[in-house]
């Protein structure tokens, strides 16, 4: 799939969860609709918003998201879907607590309730507007629509009648008042049954007890104690009608219930005291309520009203007293109630008793009462339970291991880890879970027991990067705790986590190293063994006189050397080459610690760019003339495979260092060894000994380093023989690339090439099935071998080797070298110029008198130019097929067999369709060849009119706007002479122009341009360029 097609499917997958989320809102709509039908306080106000909410899910199935968002785009769309969804969501709660909540409460509350809804109402027509579904392209009616939802949800107003209002006050004056008249009480209830419908009777009574106590706990729990006082306080109103008794275990715990209300309950801030002071008529309140009191102003007494002689606050010490004791009553009250919940079988029971216990054992003395009173078994069993409170439970645990350090094991022992792993790994939450294993792990003798939980090491390390700081943290202390064991160690490192690993002793290291090898490591965990200390440490392994000390860090820093982080710190430490080297020279060493070693060094040097190369003291250390030496001895003098390891290190070294190239170069015994080498049986050792000579070979100025003779002329035969005859393909690419390497002036090697047979193998690559005229090549030649053949091809063609050209014209390859240029890869085009610019210039240089040329072309031009004109005429001493084969430029001069020329070649469409090339030099080769057509003076007016009619002048503009400066130069000089000779077009006059104008900028260029201008008379004689 192209990058098109991902694209479109990402689309694809955003519209759809667009989509979904649309319908979410149409449906979250739908839902507020239907609870609004059977509502019966505040009905008018809440049937009017209904109808705006149904109205607006009609506008939503009228619609799509796909639509809204090519108006919005997708993010906006998306973010203003899941406000109007959430928006919706509130809103429908809001009516679900209206009608399922209890009746005194909705009645109590309806105020903030009515402010709620008009609010919510506001926020959605803003959010609806967010949309500009108007300027959607659709229908004038649901325009309409839209007007109308938005106008109407900002406009509905949430209104309560006069008599609702009476009965919330009364309500509110009943209960403030603590009254238990049962018939003010049975009124106060027979207006409530009429305000929503019903009977005042039992079933109505026992309905609204079983809300407002479930509400009461809700408080409780919450921790909202004046909300909870206000809802006993509506309890105790519905229990003061006596249409149902109290029951039995209510009125046991009455005196813990009405206590507070009566004397432990601040008038002023109607919570419960914790600093009661009592003022100066004997009333008593809390400390903070009362001074924030008289620093209003106030000076009489908010309970009796007198006048007060004095601010001062007296302690209430009895009164602090019996709070206390009350409390602490309470307390063993509800640790009782608790542990009995606990006990039971039914799940709501141990629910309730869960939330209740979970706040009680935070106090040491109930959480050591449940430790030994044997719970905790039980509430481990509980953490299997999806319909318990699993958060409740952990909540106890947790305060039990922090508070029972007797009973640790005891947790330990019922499989607390088990069932966390298990937890955890069900997604549930994990921060009350990691906090009793981070509590367990501080016992030690805990600590080998917890660690082998199963797979509960990989989890711990997989919430380090939890969302969560707290879970990440605790989970970052438990695993601490559990590092003291080194197997727990390896773990955590198996898992990707290093740290313990990183901060082993020394001396274990070792042990710690072969079981690094075996791990998988991670790119976003490796940052903890870029420690420098610890590679420091594990170099230092090489210097152990045990080999599998050495061979264990080897293999490890190996393992490591695949992260960029961690080649860095061992570049960065001198010492990290000066062991290697050691361990190599050392003649004790093993053979394969040596091979280990030069792979190590070799991925060294690799990683480095050129420009680093002189910036870590232990690279230079390679470049030595005792370490090249080194080398270059293992290379000659070790198995197979150190051999092929230490030539790939000198092949990484040599590019890189021109110190250590030279070193190689001028070696003469080296050099003979690695053209002996080449002779040999070993497939794999004789192709690395090519690619090292092509390495010391390319680019530099003296070509290859040859042996003496006698062995200059083994090594040369052996060289063809290796690419007539061998049977691989890079072996025969990287010879015909050395072959090409090979020193320009040394005629022995000429007299050699010249009696072999490779210019056939030359010919056998770069030439196609049809081209070969009857020769099958070999099938699917490599790239690289048909670039190195052209390079190879080069030596023939240079035009100081007449010999060698001539066999080059024997064979005619020209074919296949223009052929190149319009399908070879760019190398393979700049070389295939290079050639044919050789063969042009060659007998360029050789062709006939210029003058006695010159009147021939023209008395064949003119006799061409007649015989067009009377083309039905029979013309005698003459054929067609000679006037066909005639050359447009050099006319009968290049008519002989051995004589190239580019015209007859057809080679200067694909020269200069090559033009365009960006890579560098390809352009400039083209130009190169085309340049040799203008040589003689008398044809250049033919030969740029040539170069004019195959679009040259195109090809020449773009390389003066995109090519290299030695291109662009190359292309100035062949412009000026095809201006100077031919006319061009007025449009390609005018791009020519304005691109050399462009040029005049370039200081380099700037003269050259400027008298090209001139000749073109766009700029005058006496310029100031000039």
């Amino acid at each position: 799939m192209d990058s098109m097609d991902f694209n479109i499917g990402i689309e694809g997958v955003g519209v759809a969860v667009l989509q979904e989320l649309w319908n979410k809102v149409a449906f979250q709509a739908m839902e507020i609709v239907s609870e609004t039908r059977d509502v019966v306080i505040g009905k008018d106000s809440l049937q009017e918003f209904s109808r705006s909410i149904s109205e607006l899910s009609t506008l939503l199935r009228a619609l799509d998201a796909k639509r809204v968002e090519s108006a919005m785009g997708l993010e906006s769309t998306k973010a203003a879907l899941e406000t109007l969804n959430s928006q919706l969501i509130e809103t429908g709660k809001i009516i679900k607590g209206y009608k399922s909540g209890s009746c005194l409460c909705l009645l109590l509350h309806l105020n903030s309730i009515r402010l709620q809804m008009q609010n919510f109402s506001k926020e959605i027509a803003t959010t609806i507007s967010s949309f500009q579904l108007v300027n959607l392209d659709m229908s004038l009616k649901l325009k309409t629509m839209i007007n109308q939802i938005i106008n109407n949800l900002r406009s509905t107003e949430f209104r309560s009648t006069v008599a609702i209002e009476t009965l919330a006050f009364e309500i509110e004056n009943s209960i403030s008042q603590h009254s238990r008249n049962r018939e003010d009480a049975m009124n106060l209830l027979q207006k409530i049954a009429e305000a929503v419908g019903a009977k005042a009777n039992a079933s109505l009574v026992q309905n609204e007890l079983a809300l407002l106590k479930q509400e009461k706990e809700e408080m409780e729990d919450q921790k909202k104690q004046a909300e909870a006082l206000q809802l006993d306080q509506l309890i105790q109103f519905l229990y003061s009608t006596k249409i149902v008794t109290r029951p039995q275990n209510e009125e046991i715990s009455m005196y813990h219930q009405q206590c507070p209300f009566n004397s432990f309950i601040c008038p002023l801030c109607n919570e419960m005291m914790t600093d009661p002071v009592a003022i100066f008529c004997g009333h008593s309140f809390e400390r903070k309520a009362i001074q924030d009191c008289f620093r209003r102003g106030e000076r009489n007494c908010p309970t009796c009203g007198e006048e007060l002689l004095s601010l001062e606050l007296t302690p209430n010490v009895n009164l602090r007293s019996s709070i206390d004791e009350w409390k602490l009553r309470d307390l063993d009250f509800k640790f009782q109630a608790a542990v009995s919940g606990i006990n039971n079988n039914d799940y709501s029971r141990q629910n309730e008793a869960l939330e209740n216990m979970q706040i009680l054992i935070e106090i040491p003395r109930y959480a050591v009462k449940v430790a030994e009173g044997g719970l905790i078994p039980k509430l481990v069993e509980f953490l299997k339970y999806k319909r318990l409170n699993t958060s409740a439970t952990l909540k106890c645990l947790y305060y039990l291991a922090k508070h029972c350090d007797d009973h640790k094991e005891v947790i330990l022992e019922a499989g607390v880890g088990r069932r966390i792993v298990k937890q955890i790994c069900r997604g549930e939450k994990g921060l009350d879970a990691i906090a009793v294993l981070l509590e367990l792990s501080k016992q030690e003798t805990l600590r080998d027991k917890i660690g082998a939980t199963k797979d509960l090491i990989p989890l711990l390390v997989s919430l380090l990067h939890n969302d969560n700081p707290d879970v990440s943290q605790k989970a970052q202390g438990t695993l601490q705790n559990l590092s003291s064991n080194t197997s727990f160690v390896i773990k955590m490192a198996e898992a990707g986590h290093f740290q313990p690993f990183v901060a082993r002793p020394q001396e274990r290291r070792a042990l710690m190293a072969a079981d690094l090898i075996k791990m998988q490591l991670k790119e976003n965990n490796i940052k903890d063994l870029a420690d420098g200390q610890f590679i420091q440490s594990l170099i230092q392994m090489l210097s152990s006189n045990s080999p599998a000390y050495k061979s264990a860090c080897l293999k490890c820093v190996k393992k490591l050397m695949v992260y960029p982080r961690i080649v860095r710190q061992l570049l960065s430490d001198s010492v990290t080459i000066r062991l290697l080297l050691g361990l190599i020279s050392f003649v004790g060493s093993d053979s394969h610690l040596k091979q280990e070693a030069g792979e190590i060094l070799t991925l060294l040097v690799g990683s480095c760019q050129h420009l680093e190369f002189q910036m870590h003291q232990g690279l230079q250390e390679l470049q030595s003339k005792h370490n090249v030496s080194l080398f270059m001895q293992l290379v000659f003098n070790s198995v197979p495979e150190t051999k092929i390891q230490f030539l790939h290190l000198l092949l990484e070294l040599s590019p890189k260092s021109h110190t250590a190239q030279n070193l190689i170069r001028s070696d003469r015994d080296a050099i003979v060894q690695l053209f002996a080498a080449l002779d040999g049986d070993l497939c794999e050792v004789k192709k690395w000994v090519l690619k090292l000579v092509s390495c010391i070979s390319d680019n530099h100025p003296n070509g290859v380093p040859l042996p003496p003779s006698p062995w200059k002329e083994t090594a040369i035969k052996t060289l063809v023989a290796i690419l007539t005859c061998s049977l691989d393909i890079e072996e025969r690419s990287i010879a015909a690339a050395i072959i090409g390497q090979l020193p320009k002036d040394d005629i022995i090697i000429d007299e050699i090439l010249k009696k072999s047979e490779a210019l056939k193998a030359i010919r056998e690559v770069i030439c196609t099935e049809e081209e070969y005229k009857g020769f099958r090549p070999s099938a699917n030649v490599h790239s690289s071998l048909l670039e190195n053949a052209l390079a190879a091809l080069l030596h023939f063609t240079e035009p100081t080797k007449p010999d060698l050209q001539r066999q080059v014209g024997k064979l005619e390859v020209h074919p296949s070298l223009v052929r190149i240029l319009s399908s070879g890869s760019s190398l393979a085009k700049k070389r295939a110029a290079i050639a044919l610019a050789h063969l042009s210039q060659s007998t360029s240089s050789s062709k006939p008198e210029a003058t006695l040329m010159e009147k021939e072309l023209k008395n064949s031009m003119a006799s061409r130019r007649v015989m067009n004109l009377l083309p039905n005429l029979s013309w005698c001493c003459s054929t067609s097929t000679e006037h066909e084969s005639l050359c447009a430029v050099h006319g009968d001069a290049c008519s002989p067999r051995d004589t190239f020329c580019l015209i007859k070649a057809d080679a200067v469409k694909p020269l200069v369709r090559t033009l365009s090339e960006t890579d560098t030099g390809v352009a400039e080769a083209a130009l190169t060849a085309l340049e040799t057509l203008l040589t003689d003076h008398n044809t250049q007016s033919h030969a740029t009119a040539a170069i004019v009619d195959n679009q040259g002048v195109v090809g020449i503009l773009q390389v003066l706007e995109k090519g290299s400066l030695s291109a662009k130069s190359k292309a100035l000089d062949l412009f000026q002479k095809i201006i100077e000779h031919t006319q061009i077009s007025d449009p390609l006059f005018q791009k020519s122009e304005r691109i050399l104008i462009q040029l005049l900028h370039e200081d380099v260029f700037k003269k050259k341009v400027a008298l090209v201008l001139r000749q073109m008379s766009i700029i005058p004689e006496q310029s100031s360029y000039f």
